[in-house]
């Protein structure tokens, strides 16, 4: 075998031309490409870990910041607030939030509640909603108002939803609702209930949908068509130039000056031999009382007339003759079924009139 020339591979049998790349260096490059992707990959992984638990840790702080700020914008605004501790958890998953002894008052609108534990969650990737719920009963003191006294409120199942959005949202769902006063010995229950309460801007500031099924109230309540409200569903619309400071007469007077009225797009009962599906406008007249103007479609008129004239809420006479009117307006609806009457609504001097015909005389509200 000749000697190789110098500079020139030895060339043994069988190997293949000295000039081509060696076998071996094809898959060293391979190897170092797979390797450096593999660091490329782990260090983008480890950025995004790292960057997302910051996020998580700013969030965590900015939930005790919030509350401490609302903390401070209810002293600043002469109420009270005050809570007992504070714990976020649940890293690297959503912010299990948890707060101990809530309680926040207002001495001057005369109104006072206490949260004994209330739970959250937040989602680190949707930090505009907040859903969560509340342990133990809720005790609520109205020291002003039309029903003062002190309020215990439970359910069997409670959420609730907090938004950002559209300037502010609650979303409440409650099954199993219990409102008791224990000196009075009252209790209102409802099977279910769900609320929703939208902030919104000027002149419509505000709105407020509730749905109740199957409400049982207190004897105290009783009205002339019994203790059972099946149904009862409203939608109304805070209006005015701007929000009242506080249910007290003095922030009232200013509210009732500045144009503040309730718009009720949907008002739909189903009380006893009552049934109502109406819409109408409510404010407050000089002394605070609520005076409106509705629209309502009434079934079941001659065995509510009739309820209302024994149980001492309308005079005979009157009953007799809010008979025959609602009688001759009434009419059946398409399809068949129990005759409608659609007819105006009047609440004035703290009675709720038929066109010309009080039916009931209302009790005064005392806001002092």
């Amino acid at each position: 075998m000749p000697f190789p020339k110098r500079g020139q591979r030895p060339r043994l049998p069988g190997m293949s031309d000295p000039n081509l790349p060696g076998t071996d260096e094809p898959v060293l490059e391979a190897s170092f490409s797979r390797r450096r992707w593999a660091r490329t990959v782990f260090a983008v992984l480890a950025i995004a870990a790292g960057a997302y638990s910051l996020w998580w840790s700013w969030l965590a702080s900015e939930v005790r910041a919030e509350l401490d700020g609302w903390v401070d914008a209810m002293h600043a605004g002469g109420r009270v607030a005050v809570y007992g501790a504070l714990t976020v958890s649940g890293y690297p998953g959503p912010l299990r939030i948890g707060i101990v002894r809530l309680d926040a008052a207002d001495p001057e609108g005369g109104w006072r509640i206490r949260v004994p534990e209330l739970r959250a969650e937040l989602r680190p990737w949707n930090f505009d909603s907040l859903a969560g719920s509340v342990t133990g009963p809720l005790v609520v003191t109205l020291d002003k108002g039309a029903m003062p006294g002190r309020y215990i409120l439970d359910a069997a199942h409670n959420a609730f939803t907090l938004g950002r959005d559209r300037g502010g949202r609650v979303d409440m769902d409650l099954a199993g609702v219990s409102a008791a006063r224990p000196l009075s010995g009252d209790t209102l229950r409802v099977k279910s209930l769900s609320v929703a309460l939208r902030r919104g801007a000027l002149p419509v500031y505000g709105q407020l949908r509730i749905d109740a099924r199957d409400a049982s109230l207190p004897e105290s309540m009783h009205s002339a068509f019994g203790g059972n409200v099946a149904v009862f569903r409203l939608t109304a619309e805070a209006t005015g130039a701007a929000p009242p400071q506080g249910i007290n007469a003095e922030s009232l007077r200013v509210w009732v000056d500045d144009g503040g009225a309730v718009d009720i797009r949907t008002l739909e009962i189903a009380h006893g031999v009552l049934a109502m599906k109406g819409e109408g406008t409510l404010a407050l007249d000089r002394d605070l009382q609520p005076i409106g103007a509705f629209t309502a479609g009434i079934s079941g008129f001659n065995e509510a007339v009739d309820a209302l004239v024994a149980a001492g809420a309308a005079r005979p006479e009157d009953g007799t003759l809010a008979k025959v009117v609602l009688g001759v307006l009434a009419k059946s609806p398409p399809g068949g079924g129990a005759k409608v009457v659609s007819l105006p609504l009047s609440l004035q001097d703290r009675k709720l009139s038929v066109g010309p015909v009080p039916l009931i005389r209302l009790k005064t509200i005392d806001w002092q």
